[in-house]
């Protein structure tokens, strides 16, 4: 190993003790070391870290838009568990799929007096094609890789449990898409917001 590959095997290390969750494969190469070293020689070190945390801001950013729907949901589902319509299952439910359940349940009740529970229910059902992006974000492990143009590659890893079995599910996202997918998640999220302070208001003044 000439002095060349020791700096970047090096590198590559202090890389993987700075961000423990992300390693990187390389910059734009998944082969043998010369074929990583040759590239470091026209591309800064700085990149890499510089890409870490493009990815860390993009997946804090989605958890946030995330973590405020669901913060909205629940404040809607304790308003209206006082509004006298039963539906199966606990009040006050701990897991977050299960909030969304309810809410939707009563949003869905005959007894449901709201002009905005259909608008509610779709925009709810609309976000919820998010929950895979969610467990994957939220629970999900990540390595990084960087592109020859200096863009994070994520790959995402996720082991959950289904049917009584163990199942690994995969994702790859490059930073190009991360943008795009960013904008529809707080667009939808503001649109669910907005129709659950709706169908609060409108309970509160018939009450």
């Amino acid at each position: 190993m000439n002095s060349l590959e020791r700096s970047a095997e090096r590198t590559a290390c202090t890389h993987f003790l700075s961000h423990p969750h992300l390693f990187s494969t390389g910059f734009g190469y998944a082969g043998d070391m010369n074929a990583q070293t040759q590239n470091l020689k026209g591309l800064p070190l700085l990149d890499f870290d510089a890409a870490c945390s493009r990815l860390n801001q993009w997946r804090g950013q989605m958890i946030e838009n995330f973590a405020r729907c669901e913060q909205a949901v629940t404040e809607a589902l304790a308003a209206l568990n006082g509004n006298g319509i039963e539906v199966k299952g606990a009040k006050l439910p701990h897991l977050v799929g299960q909030r969304y359940e309810r809410l939707a349940a009563i949003l869905s009740s005959v007894e449901m007096q709201s002009g905005h529970r259909k608008n509610a229910l779709s925009s709810i059902n609309q976000f919820r094609t998010h929950d895979a992006m969610r467990a994957m974000l939220c629970h999900g492990v990540t390595k990084i890789a960087v592109d020859r143009a200096g863009e994070w590659v994520a790959l995402m890893t996720l082991i959950s449990f289904k049917s009584g079995s163990t199942t690994t599910t995969k994702l790859t996202l490059q930073e190009g898409e991360s943008g795009p997918l960013l904008e529809q998640i707080v667009d939808q999220r503001r649109r669910v917001c907005t129709a659950l302070g709706q169908v609060r208001r409108e309970l509160k003044q018939l009450a």
